[in-house]
């Protein structure tokens, strides 16, 4: 087996010892940290879920209560585990956050709107399944 450098075929496999400077090399990127975060008072958002794991915050900027609408996700692989935040923590107003269809409350069924109150944030977790976005709020809430 030439070309693999320290590889030494004598299992099954044809090789039992990893060529450590490839792994050094060629790492894949962590996807179970990836996060998209949205700090500039965005008024229209379309999380594009084509990466598995996917971590969405929304921070609202300092006195901003212009309300926010999330449209579908797009690019969605079915199954995939998605975290949605909504951080309105610095802020000293509420602000109002509505979603279109694409999205499903579990825990408070045909919901589209919410208010996150000053000082709060609600974490939503769950899956993109059938073109929609499945959550249930996380513990991490203080709303």
């Amino acid at each position: 087996m030439s070309g693999f450098g320290n590889l030494a075929p004598n299992n099954g496999l044809g090789q039992s010892v990893r060529n450590k400077k490839a792994l050094a090399s060629y790492n894949a990127p962590d996807t179970d940290s990836r996060l998209i975060r949205i700090t500039n008072g965005d008024t229209s958002v379309t999380p594009n879920l084509f990466h598995d794991h996917t971590r969405y915050e929304y921070i609202v900027p300092t006195a901003n209560v212009v309300d926010v609408i999330f449209s579908t996700p797009i690019n969605g692989e079915d199954k995939s585990l998605h975290y949605l935040v909504l951080d309105n923590s610095n802020n000293t107003g509420g602000k109002v956050f509505t979603f279109d269809a694409g999205y499903v409350f579990l825990d408070a069924p045909g919901t589209q709107t919410y208010t996150i109150s000053a000082g709060n944030k609600v974490v939503w977790f769950g899956t993109f399944s059938e073109g929609k976005l499945n959550l249930r709020v996380g513990s991490e809430s203080t709303n």
